[in-house]
């Protein structure tokens, strides 16, 4: 990354790049100098190894934040603190409690028009083909499903995308399911189907088991 960080949030986003947000350059276990807060998001391209600088957030967020991708495509980034901190010398401070949050939308929501997905099952195997109807089938370059966010404490632990195989239709893209949990754990997913400009439609949530 451009900006060393810590206490930092990661979060998979619907064109398979990842989102950073939050966190602090400052030492120890947490720094709550303000001035020492990274409050710029940056995204990286799995694809290009490359990083990208972004607009900032308007708080520092640290220790006990969070972000989660929302199904329209935007990030809900805030919390942080309502925690104790043991600083350098043995003090104990309180970390800032933030209860409120912020939207981040990212540059895929600035690029043109976005794909529709009129309706998609609301359970599938694995393995199993289903439909999803679109009226934008013609333009679908991919499918991924990213599975629901259980992040606490900066770190989300249940994170996992995949990008699924489908073949168009005339009404829409049939798709195929992972072929089992090791690939894709059970459980509910966000769905999207992205056109040629990397521009993603809104999530359909899917459970899979």
């Amino acid at each position: 990354m451009a900006l060393p960080r810590r206490h930092l949030n990661s979060t998979i986003l619907p064109d398979g790049q990842v989102l950073i947000t939050g966190g602090t350059r400052g030492g120890g276990f947490v720094n709550i100098d303000p001035g020492l807060a990274v409050k710029e998001a940056e995204l990286w391209n799995p694809v290009t190894k490359g990083w990208s600088t972004l607009a900032p957030n308007s708080l520092m967020r640290v220790y006990h934040s969070v972000s989660l991708l929302l199904p329209d495509g935007t990030v809900l980034h805030g919390a942080s603190g309502d925690a104790l901190a043991v600083q350098p010398g043995g003090a104990i401070v309180e970390v800032p409690p933030r209860r409120d949050h912020e939207i981040f939308s990212p540059p895929y929501l600035f690029k043109g028009a976005r794909p529709t997905i009129s309706s998609a099952p609301a359970t599938v195997a694995y393995a199993q083909q289903f439909a999803v109807a679109t009226p934008n089938a013609a333009q679908v370059t991919e499918v991924r499903w990213i599975r629901l966010g259980t992040v606490t404490h900066a770190f989300d632990m249940g994170q996992r995308a995949n990008k699924l195989a489908f073949v168009r239709t005339a009404t829409g893209v049939q798709v195929t399911a992972p072929a089992g949990p090791s690939l894709a754990p059970p459980g509910h997913y966000q769905l999207f189907i992205l056109n040629r400009n990397g521009v993603p439609s809104e999530g359909e949530v899917v459970r899979v088991q």
